[in-house]
């Protein structure tokens, strides 16, 4: 979801997968503990964007994708392509995500093209697929090299090993124990070499198991995150950060804001040299990379307490020592004097070990659809506050379409307050408008509405959660454009007879907008949905039109099942007949009155043009909202398992 943060995506899984009655406390440990292991901590309280809005990165993106799937503590977790796109280091940052994810008891299961050795080595046990999806070679990441040597391949010095076994599954390399070497040949040389092993029961000469991860492989990523983050703070690119800007972006690193002085003295430090008045990428990336465990491990206020603090602590604590923990920081060592981020780290190892129950997960009662509406509506709620620019755009357009509209009836064209053609108008124009903005109600998630649906989120209430939020905006934008037309046009009439109407149009046509975002692909919403107000509001809605077709035949039931404005326009024109009692003078006029008055008080079906209107509009706004639940619940179904 683009609108929401790092934090809140996982927060939401969390609260949406895992079972029924997981405290609170719970869920936030759970949210915790993936942002640390994910290693996308420093940057939870950031929008994740989308190409329009700048967000996280590529990287970063990944990660909280996979993010959302430990969220529901699953026990073997599934991974296509995980690094696809990204540069070797963000690679290897998500390799030892999961990794750490490993060495708490979950099994992680992943295809993946050309990693870069360190990354491979990190693979406990590894498939070699050939040609026609045929094995190469299984077994340990750390033998696979050894037993293609063992075949008779011979790998060139400072060769990548990842792409050198890709080079010989495809044919590249020659083989110099046999002369016409083909491809397919390793398909039996496995077979082979699997048989004797088994036969002997000697698996020693590719039983080497995967690499624990080591300092090289968090020292790497550190300084992956400083760059990032200092790029986000060096918005124009000259590689020079002044005091101010070094402030926020130590800030953003760690949590916690520095005062001046502090900065100063760390820009001194970073420079060195006194009296620093910038500093580059290089010297800050370097400075904080050296002190390690105390940057790699989180330690916040920790970096930027002044040197006699620090003194006061040498005196209490003289031991000078450095312990390695791979499970609290990744194998970083850290400074036994911060007692208090070692306890911190403990408490968060406790909280990520304890909820991974290899058994005890397979089965589990999640949220049912009352709770799932409430976290659905929550986050909705979340993401409808986020977009208030785009709101307020809209009501601005809105609103200057009523102004338009009202100018063109008072002043321009001096039509009658009753006229119908001036209501055709304004009910096809705010049907338009609001029929575009539902568009984005069910269109501009799907990706993310088929994964959750595939994880098992009640699409009814996906459904009820996001039709309940956008209700309220259906009724401001209603108000705005109606209350625009009626301060200018001054029609002669009560506000609210006069908005009534304009609100039930705005029933129907967001039922139009829903049912448009779920059937057809979101490029072409925004011109289908446009073709079809025009049809059932513009033209077969038009007075002069329905003189012809409300003429008791199956013409008149289309025009009455699907034309807004027939219902609508109605409404509006009853109310100011009975309250203005028209009597215009000029032949013309009088015709369209009384046009006007025999074609929209023909059928009332005995209860009155208002109720008969209001029903008909209403019975439109949920056949379109219950065909658009089916449309969100059965389209696509290959997507959503």
């Amino acid at each position: 979801h683009q609108d929401l943060t790092v934090s809140e995506q996982i927060e939401f899984s969390a609260r949406l997968r895992n079972k029924v009655g997981t405290s609170r406390e719970s869920i936030d440990a759970i949210t915790q503990d993936v942002l640390n292991v994910m290693q996308i901590d420093h940057i939870q309280n950031s929008i994740v964007g989308s190409v329009e809005q700048r967000g996280i990165s590529g990287g970063q993106r990944k990660r909280v994708n996979i993010g959302l799937e430990l969220a529901a503590q699953p026990t073997v977790l599934f991974l296509d392509e995980p690094t696809s796109g990204l540069d070797s280091t963000s690679s290897l940052a998500v390799a030892l995500s999961l990794k750490k994810m490993c060495q708490l008891g979950m099994t992680s299961i992943m295809v993946i093209h050309q990693p870069r050795y360190s990354l491979f080595t990190l693979f406990d046990d590894v498939l070699l697929l050939g040609k026609g999806g045929r094995t190469v070679y299984l077994g340990c990441s750390g033998g696979a090299k050894g037993y293609f040597q063992s075949q008779g391949f011979e790998m060139a010095a400072n060769e990548n090993p990842a792409d050198w076994f890709m080079d010989v599954i495809s044919g590249e390399v020659t083989n110099i124990e046999i002369a016409e070497f083909r491809p397919d040949m390793l398909f039996d040389m496995w077979e082979k070499r699997s048989s004797d092993a088994q036969g002997s029961g000697d698996f020693s000469a590719f039983a080497e198991r995967g690499r624990e991860l080591n300092d090289s492989d968090d020292l790497a990523i550190l300084a992956q995150k400083l760059n990032e983050e200092w790029h986000r703070i060096d918005t124009n690119g000259d590689g020079v950060m002044s005091p101010d800007e070094l402030q926020r972006l130590l800030a953003n690193c760690s949590s916690v804001s520095p005062d001046g002085e502090i900065v100063a003295e760390l820009m001194e430090r970073m420079a060195g040299r006194k009296d620093a008045a910038s500093v580059t990428q290089k010297q800050f990336t370097e400075y904080l990379c050296s002190l390690r465990g105390d940057v790699a491990r989180g330690t916040g206020s920790a970096s930027f307490r002044s040197e006699d603090e620090s003194d006061e602590e040498d005196e209490d604590d003289d031991s000078g020592s450095t312990n390695a923990d791979p499970e609290l920081g990744g194998g970083v060592g850290a400074n036994p004097r911060r007692r208090g981020a070692q306890a911190r780290q403990v408490k968060i190892r406790s909280m990520v070990s304890a909820p991974l129950d290899p058994l005890g997960g397979l089965q589990r009662d999640t949220p049912g659809f009352c709770a799932q509406v409430q976290i659905l509506a929550l986050r909705r709620l979340v993401q409808w506050w986020r977009m208030n620019t785009q709101r307020a755009l809209f009501l601005a357009a809105l609103a200057a379409g009523a102004v338009v509209l009202a100018i063109l009836d008072r002043y321009l064209l001096s039509t009658p307050r009753w006229s119908c053609m001036a209501l055709l108008n304004l009910h096809t124009a705010l049907a338009l408008l609001l029929s575009i903005f539902c568009l984005q109600i069910f269109g501009s998630d799907q990706p993310v509405f088929w994964r959750e649906s595939a994880s098992g989120i009640c699409v009814r209430a996906y459904f009820l959660a996001r039709l309940w939020v956008n209700t309220f905006d259906i009724i401001v934008q209603s108000f705005v454009f109606t209350a625009f037309y009626f301060f200018i046009r001054q029609p002669g009439v009560p506000f609210w007879l006069f908005f009534v109407p304009f609100l039930f149009t705005a029933y129907a046509a967001s039922g139009w907008g829903y049912f448009v975002s779920v059937v057809v692909p979101p490029k072409h919403g925004p011109f289908v949905v446009s073709l079809v107000i025009f049809i059932v509001c513009g033209l077969l809605g038009n007075p002069s039109s329905l003189v012809d077709f409300l003429n008791g035949g199956v013409t008149e039931v289309v025009v009455s099942v699907l034309s807004i404005t027939r219902w609508s326009i109605a409404m509006n024109f009853v109310t100011f007949f009975s309250i203005l009692k028209p009597d215009p003078t000029d032949i013309q006029d009088k015709y369209m009155l009384q046009m006007n008055e025999d074609v929209f008080q023909r059928r009332d079906f005995g209860c009155g043009v208002w109720w008969s209107a209001a029903f008909c509009l209403l019975a439109m706004g949920f056949v379109l909202r219950v065909a658009s639940f089916l449309g969100l619940r059965f389209m696509h179904r290959d997507k959503q398992v």
